[in-house]
């Protein structure tokens, strides 16, 4: 599998090169985004070679060596070398320097590195010369979020929980690329649910340990089709991460769902629970970087389930919200759907992060420690 996974990733690098070619520069970049982000992770898997060769691909196909440069500071920034990508950028910016890719790169760059001041200096020249540009108003999102929520971002966090509660069965609504469900380890079983990436066609990453199931379906069929136990073969879950159609009333359905199945020492994850400005947690999506309306269901959960133990980590870019303490026979959510679904719809983010932190629960706390805790309560220990 993670052969076939290498050689899809050298046709997506091939027609961004043909994209790039053909004058879509827009469509060719934002491919080999994609591309050099899931390289790192099979090069972290032993596949050094492999992942050279695509790299060295999409390198040899450039115009210019401005662009030559600014694709191999791509890569060393998603392999993290991020003094390396600095340095590739600077040389490239002494040929180039009214490119404002290179500035926007620079400031991703240094946001790594923690400079943000720099950062925000390289935003601002990003925005100088291509003033009707969206792209830097959407990485001004990223360095707000970088600001506000310091520290390691939501995939190093999942990896925390999938390492020290080693969970038997690992349940994923919504797969983007796959990054997330490939974090599973060797004594997970893993099940993937997305009516449109729920295909291993349209996956950049695949599980090391051993293959995931998919189901490519809504989640809500996929709950109307299967029994979970079933699938999973046991008869609860023990971890879940909701990430999928970024609407409250869906995320609350899949909520409602997974309880179903869950034991006592079940945790459900929920990502994108703390929007890094109103704007970005509109219903309707209105710019790049979007969270939706998902924020919703912590003051919802908040109020409806008491019983639950509801904590959000102010992890980058956008917030995982934890919820424990699950009870199957619960109805209170299900039995009121369309009236909570009514009233929370009418509920308004507030402009303060402050504000935001109290509404949703947000704490920063030893979150290592507390992950800990939840695997002594499941009877598991460190890997």
């Amino acid at each position: 599998m993670i052969e076939y996974m290498l050689g899809k990733l050298i046709a997506q690098a091939r027609q961004s090169v043909t994209l790039q070619k053909d004058g879509d520069l827009s469509a060719a970049l934002g491919g080999y985004e994609l591309v050099f982000e899931a390289l790192r992770s099979y090069e972290e898997l032993g596949y050094g070679q492999e992942t050279q060769e695509i790299q060295r691909l999409v390198l040899d196909a450039q115009p210019s060596p401005e662009m030559t440069l600014y694709l191999h500071a791509l890569i060393l920034f998603h392999r993290r070398r991020y003094h390396a990508a600095e340095e590739a950028i600077g040389a490239a910016l002494l040929l180039a320097p009214g490119m404002p890719l290179l500035q926007t790169l620079q400031a991703r760059v240094r946001t790594s590195l923690g400079d943000l001041s720099g950062a925000l200096a390289a935003y601002e020249r990003a925005q100088e010369l291509a003033p009707t540009s969206g792209g830097t108003r959407e990485a001004l999102f990223m360095l707000a979020a970088e600001q506000e929520m310091p520290g390691e971002d939501y995939y190093f966090w999942l990896q925390r929980f999938h390492e020290l509660l080693r969970p038997a069965s690992y349940v994923e609504v919504g797969l983007g690329h796959g990054r997330s469900l490939a974090l599973a380890g060797p004594e997970t079983r893993a099940v993937g649910i997305d009516p449109f990436q729920g295909v291993w066609e349209r996956l950049n990453y695949v599980c090391p340990h051993g293959q995931a199931t998919l189901f490519p379906l809504t989640s809500d069929d996929f709950f109307a089709q299967h029994d979970l136990r079933e699938v999973i073969g046991t008869e609860t879950f023990d971890l879940a991460f909701i990430d999928g159609l970024h609407l409250f009333e869906q995320a609350l359905k899949d909520f409602i769902n997974l309880e179903r199945y869950a034991g006592k020492n079940s945790v459900i994850l929920i990502h994108d629970c703390l929007p890094i400005a109103p704007i970005v947690a509109e219903r309707e999506r209105c710019t790049g970087f979007w969270t939706g309306d998902v924020w919703r269901i912590i003051p919802c959960l908040k109020t409806f389930r008491p019983d639950l133990q509801i904590v959000t980590i102010p992890t980058k870019p956008s917030g995982l919200a934890v919820v424990t303490g699950l009870d199957p026979e619960s109805a209170a959510l299900s039995e009121n759907y369309q009236a909570i679904v009514d009233y929370y719809l009418g509920l308004k983010l507030p402009e303060s992060a402050a504000d935001r932190f109290r509404l949703l629960n947000v704490r920063r706390d030893d979150w290592d420690g507390i992950i800990a805790k939840y695997a002594r309560r499941q009877g598991k220990g460190h890997r």
